[in-house]
């Protein structure tokens, strides 16, 4: 199945064995974001709570 990321639009090719294919597949509309924008996003809001939390 052909899937595009929300945040970065890149194009991928998802098959069964994907997390998110089962949630796809039973709704097309959902939204997909790829492994690297998702780790960009965890990796940000890891910053951001650590600052918050020292103030």
């Amino acid at each position: 199945m052909k899937v595009r990321c929300a945040i970065c639009g890149k194009e991928e090719e998802i098959n069964k064995v994907h997390k998110d294919y089962k949630k796809l597949m039973a709704n097309p509309q959902a939204v997909y974001i790829c492994q690297v924008c998702n780790f960009k996003l965890s990796s940000q809001a890891s910053r951001d709570n650590a600052v918050k939390g020292k103030n």
